[in-house]
């Protein structure tokens, strides 16, 4: 890791990476005597970030630390004059798209929102944009109603360039949550140059980082920006606090604060939170090993929060050996930060600005002196390349695999498991088993403990049924089916007692796991169940889902006709499909997990390590034997 603040005297924000590469030496081409941006090179374009804008004058502003109660209309000229620079800019500068790192309010009330909307509309139709929920957007458990309030995905969704938003889940609070452009996947593009940014509200929850990792895999021709609101700054919440009581302590002895000579050592990715609660919520450091170090077109990460900090940088290379670098900045001003894409040049030239001195430089802030802080060039990012899983290639659609598609009126993913090739130049049998999304009998959801139903929104676990009573007649009377074997946990079946296929299919219902907790203890004692299953030839035929028939199902279909000798390509182009029949894109981290269990066990192939590991949760070679007899042919 390389982290651009070595030096405890000059706060180096931008490391000079000689010892690493020369491609990657950060040139810097400002003087403290420029004060205004050179004009616009052909062929340039512009990314422009918002930091916090927190900061309002009358009605609704804070009033902590004994400040007075606001009067007058709510006011916030910081604010005013970015938004009004860009909207005069927009063309000279070929500004192609505005992110606003959060803390867009300070008091999260509608004086405040009503003002921030507001004058954000001044950008509609005029350049695409999106907000990064902050900690002050929000209440610390997460909630967000406000914003979603007053900038919901319906505000963006008629947009080409809105990628989508994630859909939210229903919080242990009660409150629905992550949902609604609280966090969301936008698009733009200078010609050939193509972008994705990602923007993930502070301290993003595990669903919603799932999310961004699909996202970032199905756009992954395309260059990457992930912006959130808490990345950088005091590594530690009580080194921050130190920050800022030094320099503060320094003013109150009648010294200058501008002579503080901050302690870099505490400054990098931040490892605590201020949303979401320690149990849900991610922290800088947690959202760059579970999504911004994982995808090889990530270059860029921007963020604010660190008021009391106020700039950062680190620059460090992902998984995939590519080079992000993660800046923050959060100046308490009309600052903005503009991101120069000069294609000529193979150069991205940094610069930072003051809106309410009509856009000239900014050159040092407070203690931060040296303007290569806020005036600097980064290497152009690398064309984008698809990181293969394990060595793969391209999963193009595959006749046989499509073939065995399935139609269920009302249930997406379904497919037979048979039709492909399996050992000794057999098939596997077809109409023996089948998978699919959940099969539910669950026609509504009420308010615990009351008759009252929630909104539909507001549902959770498998929802209403969606057999329709000729699907249902076809699994019975023309499939023949058995057995319903469902792999969902106890809460997700939200008290289901037999299949929505009637009483004459057996519902056997076993909690499972997917992917690297195959091999966990629990993933074992739950595969011993779900293939005893498939031991026992009266069960047949079978149909076995989960939620959306994609990580547990694919996980377990993945063993069964693993087993049955199909090859490591087949296996991987069938997973791949699962994503497709689904409208999404797979994430780049679970095939590999899952193959990183099976690695642990001895075999020339992939088919020989899924037999060991079968033998190794207790089942014997005639058990294996057993099961190839029934569903080979």
């Amino acid at each position: 890791m390389v982290l651009s603040m070595t030096n405890r005297n000059h706060f180096c924000c931008v490391h000079r990476l000689v010892e690493v590469a020369s491609a990657f030496l950060f040139v810097f081409v400002f003087s403290a005597s420029a004060e205004k941006m050179p004009p616009l090179p052909d062929g340039a374009f512009t990314y422009a970030v918002i930091p916090d804008t927190q900061g309002y004058d009358g009605v609704g502003r804070h009033t902590k630390r004994g400040r007075a109660p606001g009067v007058g209309p709510t006011n916030n000229e910081k604010f005013t004059a970015i938004v009004n620079w860009i909207v005069a800019n927009v063309t000279n500068e070929n500004i192609r798209f505005v992110t606003h790192t959060g803390d867009i309010t300070d008091m999260n009330n509608d004086y405040q929102w009503t003002f921030a909307s507001n004058l954000m509309a001044k950008l509609d139709g005029v350049v695409p944009y999106a907000i990064v929920p902050g900690n002050h957007d929000m209440k610390s458990s997460g909630d967000t109603t406000f914003f979603r309030k007053y900038f919901p995905a319906a505000r963006y969704s008629g947009n080409a360039w809105y990628a989508g938003t994630f859909p939210g889940f229903q919080s242990t609070e009660g409150f629905w949550s992550s949902g609604d452009n609280a966090n969301s996947c936008c698009l733009f593009e200078n010609g050939d140059e193509k972008f994705v940014v990602l923007h993930l509200e502070c301290n993003a929850p595990d669903p919603v980082l799932e999310w961004g990792n699909e996202m970032l895999a199905k756009y992954a021709d395309r260059h990457a920006i992930i912006a959130t609101h808490q990345d950088l700054g005091a590594k530690e919440a009580k080194d921050g606090r130190k920050f800022y009581n030094e320099s503060t302590a320094l003013k109150e002895a009648g010294k200058d604060p501008w002579d503080y000579k901050p302690d870099l050592s505490i400054l990098g990715r931040i490892k605590w939170l201020k949303c979401h609660g320690k149990n849900r919520g991610n922290s800088g450091k947690a959202i760059w090993e579970k999504l911004s170090s994982r995808h090889a077109n990530v270059f860029l990460v921007v963020s604010g929060d660190q008021g009391m900090i106020s700039i950062t940088q680190v620059d460090e290379k992902g998984k995939n050996g590519n080079m992000v670098h993660s800046l923050m900045y959060d100046c308490g001003s009309a600052h903005l930060r503009l991101f120069r894409f000069i294609p000529a040049e193979r150069a991205v030239k940094c610069y930072t600005i003051d809106c309410g001195q009509n856009g000239e430089i900014v050159h040092s802030l407070r203690y931060w002196k040296e303007d290569k802080l806020f005036n600097f060039t980064l290497p152009y990012p690398e064309e984008p390349k698809t990181v293969e899983n394990e060595g793969k290639g391209t999963p193009a659609d595959d006749p046989r695999i499509a073939a065995r598609v399935v139609s269920w009126e009302g249930v997406p993913n379904a497919r037979d498991l048979g039709g492909l090739p399996g050992l000794g130049g057999k098939t596997v049998r077809r109409g023996l088993v089948f998978r699919s999304s959940g099969l539910n009998n669950n026609a509504h959801y009420r308010e615990k403990g009351t008759k009252k139903k929630l909104p539909k929104e507001q549902w959770i676990g498998p929802g209403k049924t969606r057999l329709s009573e000729k699907a249902i007649a076809h699994l019975i009377n023309d499939l023949g089916i058995k057995t319903d074997l469902d792999l969902r946990s106890d809460p997700e079946v939200f008290g289901m007692t037999g299949s929505p296929l009637g009483d004459k299919v057996r519902w056997v219902r076993i909690s499972s796991s997917d992917y690297g907790g195959m091999d966990s203890s629990t993933g074992r004692e739950a595969f011993t169940k779900d293939f005893q299953v498939f031991l026992d030839k009266a069960n047949y035929p079978i149909v076995f889902h989960c939620i959306a028939g994609a990580d547990r199902t694919g996980s377990l279909a993945c063993i069964l006709n693993g087993l049955l000798g199909v090859d490591e390509e087949l296996l991987y182009r069938d997973w791949v499909y699962t994503w497709k029949a689904l409208g999404s894109s797979p994430s780049e981290k679970h095939w590999p997990a899952l193959m990183k269990v099976f690695a642990k066990y001895k075999g020339a192939t992939l088919n020989e390590r899924i037999e060991a590991y079968v033998l190794s949760c207790g089942f014997s070679k005639d058990d294996i034997e057993t099961f190839r007899s029934i569903m080979l042919e």
